[in-house]
């Protein structure tokens, strides 16, 4: 029988293999052990779908492993006949879900099964969501004795901290696709601490700090160049950080830039949610968005056609006004009459709601800035 230091090994592998998705193979080689089992793997079964994937497998080889997500699984009859057993927090053996002497008559059993040498199971359910169920698995060999209660119970007290390191894996991956997101972005994502202090920059502000050009990071703070747009920066990060004070508070700070480029738009805001902190770290608890002008992009004729309605000629000429071409100039750029371009312009001006030139200038202005953040 395990003991509670053998548990505490297995949960602590467990937690490791969060971090580490390889190491889910050197835990399922302890289960093994602990359990007495030939074989063991990590599962998701997809109940309304009829099929399952194997995460992690320990004494399986990979050819079993591909054959068994492609086609096996589908016919497997455990799964299919004991779903009412998938209960989080409860594990079960094979002659609970199926009956041995039905087993032996399926194709589950016999090109499945035999094949590799395994036809005993007792399986645990991790966590349970909808139809969709991951599962702890062990398998023996047919002339083995089949799994008892002790090896079931055991199974059962290892199950809740296998729960804690799959919801913790989880939350990292949401972590990890909300991150890759943030880098994708043309805007600088700052995410500070109650301090002020930086926990996070995505891509694009690691850029603007590193090039030094009006705003860096100083002792761990988000600093400006000039003495005025720093006095307004500070302010505006603690009217984010302590959104309770009473402060007269620009909805953006700008920022000039020491060379002679476009100054930054900066503008800070508390966090709707605070995300709870390790003992000693600091949680964020306000992001700053700085936008760079100079990154501006001219909305792409390809947008503005559906978004508007416009024709190839009505977007191309749209694009040179945005860009600040007069209309006589857009239209010897674009190669067309000057009145025609102003019929073109009419229509557009007409297809966006708009009803003077510099009206429409300022709507494309905005879609422009919009596409700092895509």
């Amino acid at each position: 029988m395990s003991t509670e230091g053998d548990l505490l090994r297995l949960a602590v592998t467990a937690h490791e293999a969060v971090a580490d998705p390889a190491i889910w193979r050197e835990f399922l080689d302890k289960f093994s052990r602990t359990i007495d089992a030939d074989v063991t793997l990590l599962q998701r079964h997809y109940l309304s779908q009829h099929r399952s994937t194997l995460i992690a497998t320990f004494g399986m080889t990979q050819r079993f492993t591909d054959s068994y997500n492609e086609h096996y699984s589908k016919v497997n009859v455990w799964r299919e006949n004991g779903r009412h057993l998938y209960v989080q927090g409860r594990a079960f053996r094979d002659e609970e879900a199926y009956s041995r002497t039905a087993l032996k008559h399926t194709e589950f059993y016999n090109d499945c099964l035999v094949p590799i040498g395994v036809t005993r199971s007792l399986a645990g359910v991790i966590a349970r969501a909808g139809d969709e169920v991951l599962v702890l698995t062990g398998l023996r060999n047919e002339r083995r004795p089949p799994f008892g209660e002790v090896e079931a119970k055991t199974v059962e007290l290892l199950l809740p901290h296998l729960k804690r390191a799959y919801v913790t894996q989880d939350r990292l991956h949401v972590l990890e696709a909300g991150e890759a997101a943030l880098n994708r972005l043309r805007a600088g994502i700052v995410l500070v601490a109650a301090g002020g202090r930086v926990v996070f920059c995505n891509r694009a502000a690691e850029a603007i700090f590193h090039a030094g050009d009006g705003l860096v990071v100083r002792d761990g703070l988000v600093a400006a160049s000039h003495a005025d747009a720093d006095a307004a920066l500070r302010k505006a990060i603690r009217y984010a950080v302590s959104p309770g004070e009473s402060l007269d508070c620009p909805p953006r700070v700008l920022v000039r830039r020491t060379s002679s480029r476009l100054p930054y738009h900066l503008t800070a805001a508390p966090l709707c949610w605070t995300p709870r902190a390790f003992a000693g770290t600091g949680a964020p608890v306000a992001v700053l968005l700085i936008a760079d002008p100079e990154q501006r992009q001219p909305v792409a004729g390809d947008v503005l056609k559906p978004m508007f309605g416009l024709t190839a000629k009505e977007a191309a000429l749209a694009r040179a006004l945005a860009d600040g071409h007069t209309l006589e100039r857009a239209a010897e750029q674009l190669e067309m009459r000057y009145e025609t371009a102003r019929t073109h312009l009419r229509r557009i001006m007409s297809k966006t709601d708009t009803s003077r030139q510099t009206e429409l200038v300022l709507l494309l202005a905005h879609l422009s800035d919009q596409s700092l953040l895509v």
